[in-house]
């Protein structure tokens, strides 16, 4: 096939082309007239790029800094309230401002008996069925000990920040703790003098003892304090317990008394073991 030559005609025109082109470039470098256009597309090109990454990259990156900075917010958190609560727990029993005693002999005695470090072994719940605890008579729950141990705990008292909350009945690595409101727990009572073996009453936050009033000759008032009596060997003489918080005359000389506990067990997940010497 012969080549078809090109005309006299496209030949001007591809010589006109190239003409044009020359002429605008070189009024772009002398004059910059072009330089508009240019930054325009430019900016454009740019603006396109940064709005196509902030719809379709950016949000992908923010849940995941999001994500990983809450993650980071929650564990620091944990620490320090985890370190918070020990030593409120600490200031519990050593400082007299925080009344964990009744008296200063109370506390002198423990100290006494005790290294300050050795008083309490730190322990967080594992366990804990809040809904068999403000339904039904079983208060029970599980606890860690923090740092290693060989000691059984089985019949130690455990504290929170606030006071007592019950004792070790059982040590098989996981302590189980029964609770001062579960029905099958007694502890005994004083009160100005007197004495009594309060029950737990199922009811959370509450305990309840019966006493003679031909024994207990004065009466017993609404808000009046209770505390630990140390008898039984499970808890320390002295600490306060809660408050009288009703009465009720169950016969002509037999009268019973709710107590309304300090303690809350649901408040705080830092615990204290007393070792039951």
């Amino acid at each position: 096939m012969a080549r078809v030559a090109p005309s006299s005609s496209t030949k001007a025109l591809y010589f006109l082309c190239i003409l044009l082109g020359a002429i605008l470039l070189y009024v772009d470098i002398t004059y910059k007239s072009f330089d508009t256009i240019k930054n325009t597309y430019i900016s454009t090109t740019i603006s396109t790029k940064f709005l196509f990454k902030k719809i379709t990259i950016d949000p992908f990156i923010y849940l995941y800094e999001l994500s990983s900075s809450k993650s980071q917010l929650i564990n620091k958190n944990r620490n320090l309230q985890a370190a918070l609560d020990k030593s409120y727990l600490e200031n519990f029993i050593v400082s007299r401002g925080d009344k964990f005693f009744m008296d200063d002999e109370a506390i002198i005695a423990l100290m006494s008996k005790y290294e300050i470090d050795q008083i309490f072994h730190a322990s967080k719940i594992k366990l804990f069925d809040t809904t068999k605890y403000f339904c039904c008579d079983t208060h029970i729950m599980y606890i860690d000990v923090i740092s290693s141990s060989d000691i059984n705990f089985t019949g130690s008292a455990v504290i929170n920040s606030e006071g007592i909350l019950g004792q070790v009945i059982s040590d098989n690595g996981v302590k189980e703790v029964l609770l001062l409101t579960d029905t099958s727990h007694y502890i005994p009572l004083e009160t100005e003098g007197y004495f009594c073996n309060a029950k737990g009453s199922g009811r959370p936050g509450i305990i309840s003892c019966t006493y003679s009033s031909l024994i207990w000759t004065n009466p017993v008032s609404n808000g009046q304090k209770i505390y630990s009596s140390g008898l039984g060997g499970i808890y320390p003489r002295g600490i306060p317990i809660g408050y009288v918080q009703g009465i009720t005359n169950i016969d002509e000389t037999n009268i019973k008394i709710d107590i309304k506990l300090i303690t809350n067990p649901l408040k705080v997940s830092m615990l204290g073991i007393i070792e039951n010497q």
